[in-house]
């Protein structure tokens, strides 16, 4: 859609020949100077009509392969310059304003009359976020150059960058007793939706409980025997407290913590079982525990921006969050600080019931500081199954990045073969 369209004359050289031409005239009148002023009269009518052309007839169209990508994904836009003037488009330079680290699609082309030139541009997206692509500026100009004509085409439009789901390192889970999904080998004093089994009815079992077709088939009461699932609803605390995140880029704590945290969710959610997300990066954040693909989006579209800018201590968090952290659950922390402050806060957690792990990142390895031994040692004392993750450690997305399309190749014998992209290749 276009939004802006701008003629701007450059006359400054034709207006002081004109000048000059005119005042000749008038001193000595002579047929070739009437001659030449009647030739750059001429030349500006055209250049004007030229730019008049082009500034209501030449538009851009802007196609997008993925609505939406993954770190490690390439993006890829298909761009179409129109020209629906029978005059051609000598010169026209595209600014792309687009946010997306590492990617522009801005380049000069020109086309004919009444024809169009297309082009495609990749990049690879390295970096997590919400950005913005687009609007594009047009700037077109007439082959004199008297008159340049600005474009703005097509509408700034949202794009997510999601983090990337990899597969986890081996985790000593924590068990929860929450009901739930998931089958377990404990059987259950109350009644929940998971039926392992039936058995012979005891006194004091509760009469909704009786399986009726067993009964009537053995001819001896029997109860339904439920499941106590294992684990329950997983919480996944995320401490994005400013002062104890350490590295940069790719290669810091922060987007290794926000990439287990994904990576868990899918995990979990896969599993069956309901994931709900609590972190402050800035703004406090709590996704209540949820089941199902769309849950996973949510989490994932706030993994996206969040940013080690927390004012809250995970100790602080992890106390503000407690009273939603109900009994039976199981909570999972991920954090680089080795501060004994948080503590507390975990087993006020365990005291209440909430079964309770860590995976913890090593400051140390990112160029950080912190005591990871002691900070084990304290947790591995209180009962609290932990892993420990450094900079070393390699993640392995489950989903193969996204790649440009390859393109083909028709051999002498007729055959058609694809070729497979090269990596960094942002256009043809």
């Amino acid at each position: 859609m276009e939004r802006h369209r701008r003629i701007t004359p450059h006359l400054s050289l034709a207006v002081l020949i004109a000048s000059l031409l005119l005042v000749l005239q008038m001193v000595a009148p002579a047929p070739p100077l009437t001659y030449v002023l009647a030739v750059l009269a001429g030349a500006l009518a055209l250049s004007y009509y030229w730019a008049r052309q082009m500034a209501t007839k030449v538009t851009l169209e802007r196609e997008r392969r993925y609505g939406w990508a993954q770190v490690g994904d390439v993006l890829e836009e298909r761009f179409t310059l129109h020209n629906r003037s029978w005059l051609p488009v000598v010169w026209a330079e595209i600014r792309d304003h687009s946010t997306l680290p590492g990617y522009t699609a801005s380049r000069v082309t020109g086309t004919d009359g009444q024809s169009y030139t297309h082009w495609t541009v990749e990049g690879e997206c390295r970096q997590r976020g919400t950005f913005a692509l687009g609007p594009v500026d047009v700037h077109l100009a007439d082959p004199l150059g008297l008159f340049h004509v600005s474009l703005r085409l097509g509408e700034q439009s949202s794009f997510v960058v999601y983090p990337v789901i990899a597969a986890l390192p081996p985790l000593d889970m924590p068990r929860g007793s929450a009901t739930g999904r998931v089958r377990a080998s404990l059987r259950a004093a109350e009644a929940t939706p998971s039926v392992s089994s039936v058995r012979l009815y005891t006194p004091g079992d509760a009469p909704h409980r009786i399986h009726w077709r067993t009964t009537a088939r053995r001819g001896e009461l029997y109860v339904k025997d439920h499941d106590r699932e294992p684990a329950g609803d997983l919480w996944i605390i995320l401490d994005l407290h400013q002062a104890v995140h350490a590295g940069a880029g790719e290669r810091s704590t922060l987007e290794y913590g926000v990439t287990l945290a994904a990576s868990l969710a899918d995990a979990m959610l896969r599993q069956n079982r309901a994931v709900g997300l609590l972190c402050d990066g800035g703004e406090y954040l709590l996704l209540r525990p949820q089941w199902g693909q769309a849950q996973l989006w949510r989490i994932l579209r706030s993994l996206s921006t969040v940013r080690a800018q927390g004012r809250r201590r995970l100790g602080h968090l992890i106390a503000q969050a407690a009273p939603v952290l109900a009994r039976g659950l199981t909570a999972i922390l991920i954090t680089p600080s080795t501060d004994p402050e948080w503590l507390g806060g975990l087993l006020d957690l365990q005291q209440r019931g909430v079964a309770a792990g860590v995976i913890l990142l090593d400051p140390a390895s990112f160029g950080g500081q912190g005591n990871i031994e002691a900070m084990v040692g304290l947790l591995y004392d209180r009962a609290v199954a932990v892993r420990v993750i450094d900079q070393g450690f390699r993640f392995r997305p489950l989903v193969p990045p996204r790649k440009q399309r390859p393109t083909f190749k028709v051999l002498s014998t007729g055959r058609v073969i694809a070729v497979p992209p090269e990596r960094g290749n942002w256009g043809n």
